[in-house]
This record gives structure tokens, C-alpha cells and sequence, in this order.
């Protein structure tokens, strides 16, 4: 795990005066320190980097994902994404993924007001099913990333892991980071064996904690190879990008089946929930599709609102870049829609993340606002309750 570098960078490309912007999903980068109050019996679990003939794979515990042809440290290199043609030397690591001043330093050169931060080797923890290593594991990281973000709590916003064993973990630790100040939670979207499912009824402790406590759900995808993917793997042959192309997207859809279909968001209509890093503008689409299903079938439980209706009282995407369609999509849901900038991973932008969104003529300045700034403060709760 690479602490990065100090990397000097280029002046921003487009005039920012006057825009706040907040990032609703950018990452940290643990280095070995995270981890390093996980009990020793439990520590095989910690999620590394192996080095492979054609580049490395990730290992945790008694499981080992797929060989990725790139050097490790692409998930903290923005513009380093990996695949055959990428060489396997060290690319150049951004500053701030491990070292919160440098973090600082990053978000002023894109004019990033604050950010909401979610873990990189964290996304394969919640892969880990025995309940107390899961446990251990998150409680490790979560303590990390207070500390990062100490460094300067008005800028930098700390999203809890939550262990998806068990749903009396899950709240177990969401009350004990939601004391700690942490703006949120997160969880994977897959559903495997080991792991409860969204709708499990025992997390419906958890979704009151959020709703009364102000902060948000977030669903956050990653495909790293140790966390079980197995469908996604013998459809496409373990191709990494035919797999990361359907398998974010795909698997944000079911969960918005979950949480429409089993009743969630309408027995807890405070519950926000942010479904990230798979872009925005199927959500109308999709919308919709859920609206034809209700009136034509049903669900399993009895809805008196309409999917549709659920959806944009309470659930945000986000995007990097205007998405075709994303205009049409706000006249409808533009108070769903977050900035994310996905730094510093290798398929992230950086300088420049924002650069897309602030030049388009597509969209007017009030939804460049909401995009920006508003909607991100109603996610995360940041404005005060009426």
C-alpha cells in the first residue's frame, strides 16, 4: 500500500469564481497503518496487493481475485487505469489519497470546497464474512480515516464502512462512527453467501439509525476480484472491462429493486440513499421501468407511492461529467443528482475533474448549483433540519 507523492500540479483549465462544489465521492488510499489495530488472528484478512506474471491481483484471506495487468498503485494515480496496454512501472501517485494536507492542496486546484471520502482497499473488506474479522477490519479503517480527516473536519468527510455480515454489526458500528461525527455509511451492493441482503428485516434497525440521525446510505460499487463477483466473471470471462462496464450499473439497479420492491424507502421516507459511481441518467429510465411494474405486478410488499416518487424524494446519483441526456434527466430529478470526482483513482480525473461540468452549456447555472453543491449538503445532511 503506497503512501504516494507530492506531486506538483497544473493550474485549473476553466474560471471557478464564485462556484462551491463539493466532491459527494471522493477515496482515501490506506497505507499499512490503517490496519494496524486489527487483532494479529485476523490480519491474513487485511486486503493486498500480490504480485502476478502479468501485473498483480488482490488477496484477502483464503481468497484471490483476478490478475490485473497494471502496477498496484494505479488506484491512487488518477489517469492510470489499468488494462494490457498499461505499463507495469510505477505510475505517478496523487499526494493526497494518504496524506490529508496534500488532499487539501488537491482540492483547491480543482476548486473543490469539500469531500465526502470512501476507502480504496476498504471496497474489498466487506468481501470478508467471518463477523468479527469483518468487524475488526472496519473499526480499523473507520479510526484511520477519523484521523485523516481531523486534519480539517470542515473540508474533509468521513463515510463509515459498515460490515455487511450481520445487520447487528452493521448498526453496531454505524452508531459507534456516527458518534465520531461521520457524515455517513456505506455498503456494497452485492449479495453473496455470508452476508445479509439489503432487505434483510434485521437491518431495518439500521435504516431507522440513519433516517433519525440525518445521514445517508450510500451503495458504493468496486470489482477488485476478492470480493465474490461470480456471475459477472463467467459471463465475460473475467475480462476486467466488459466486467466493470455491466457490473457497476447492473448491480445499482438491483439494489434500487431492493430497496423499492421490499418496501424500504417507503417505510423509512427519510432514509437517503446515494447509489454511486454509476453515473445518472438511467435513473429516469429505470424509474419508470420500476413505476410499469408496480401497476402491472406488484411487489412483494403493498406500496401506496409510486417508485418514482420514492426515488426522487430520496435517492442521489452522482456523476463526473455530463452524461448525454443529463439535462433532460434534471428537469425531472435535479435534485438527485451529486458531483463526484472519484479521486485519485486511476479512472478518475485529475487536475481537471470538475473542468467537464463547469464548461458545458448543456445544463443551466441553477442546476450547476445543485449539481455542485445543494444536493450534496441534503445527501450528507450538512444543512441544518427546518
Amino acid at each position: 500500500m503506497s503512501a504516494g507523492t507530492h506531486v506538483d500540479r497544473s493550474a485549473p483549465a476553466v474560471d471557478r469564481t464564485g462556484t462551491r462544489i463539493i466532491d459527494a465521492d471522493g477515496h482515501i488510499v490506506e497505507t499499512d497503518e490503517t490496519f494496524a489495530d486489527v487483532p494479529a488472528r485476523y490480519a491474513h484478512h487485511i486486503p493486498r496487493p500480490e504480485a502476478t506474471d502479468g501485473g498483480f491481483r488482490y488477496v484477502s484471506g483464503d481468497r484471490a481475485g483476478f490478475t490485473i495487468a497494471a502496477h498496484p498503485d494505479t488506484v491512487g494515480a488518477p489517469g492510470a487505469t489499468i488494462g494490457a496496454d498499461q505499463p507495469l512501472d510505477a505510475p505517478l501517485v496523487a499526494r493526497g489519497g494518504s496524506d490529508p494536507a496534500g488532499r487539501l492542496l488537491d482540492l483547491d486546484v480543482d476548486g473543490i470546497s469539500m469531500a465526502a471520502l470512501y476507502p480504496t482497499y476498504g471496497l474489498m473488506i466487506q468481501g470478508v464474512t467471518d463477523d468479527a474479522a469483518a468487524s475488526a477490519l472496519c473499526r480499523s479503517l473507520n479510526d484511520w480515516l477519523a484521523d485523516y480527516c481531523r486534519h480539517d473536519p470542515e473540508r474533509l468527510l468521513p463515510v463509515a464502512t459498515l460490515p455487511m455480515t450481520t445487520p447487528e454489526s452493521a448498526v453496531a458500528e454505524a452508531e459507534r462512527c456516527l458518534d465520531l461525527g461521520f457524515v455517513g455509511t456505506w455498503r456494497r451492493p452485492e449479495r453473496f453467501d455470508g452476508v445479509a441482503a439489503l432487505h434483510d428485516p434485521g437491518h431495518e434497525r439500521l435504516f431507522a439509525l440513519l433516517a433519525d440521525a440525518d445521514r445517508p446510505l450510500a451503495i458504493h460499487p468496486g470489482l477488485n476480484g476478492v470480493v465474490p463477483y461470480g456471475y459477472f466473471g463467467e459471463r465475460f470471462d473475467d475480462d476486467y472491462s466488459a466486467m466493470h462496464a455491466a457490473h457497476f450499473p447492473v448491480e445499482q439497479m438491483m439494489n434500487l429493486t431492493s430497496l423499492v420492491a421490499f418496501g424500504i424507502l417507503e417505510r423509512h421516507p427519510t432514509l437517503r440513499v446515494a447509489l454511486l459511481e454509476t453515473g445518472a441518467t438511467w435513473l429516469p429510465f429505470y424509474a419508470h421501468r420500476l413505476d410499469e411494474h408496480l401497476e402491472t405486478f406488484g411487489f412483494p410488499v403493498e406500496l401506496s407511492t409510486k417508485p418514482s416518487e420514492q426515488i426522487r424524494r430520496q435517492v442521489y446519483v452522482s456523476v463526473e461529467e455530463p452524461e448525454p441526456g443529463l439535462a433532460t434527466m434534471l428537469e425531472s430529478y435535479g435534485r438527485n443528482v451529486v458531483f463526484a470526482s472519484d479521486y485519485p483513482h486511476g479512472d478518475g480525473t485529475f487536475p481537471g475533474s470538475t473542468d467537464d461540468l463547469l464548461a458545458t452549456t448543456e445544463i443551466d447555472e441553477q442546476a450547476r448549483e445543485r449539481i455542485f453543491w445543494a444536493n450534496a449538503r441534503a445527501l450528507y445532511g450538512l444543512d441544518p433540519r427546518p
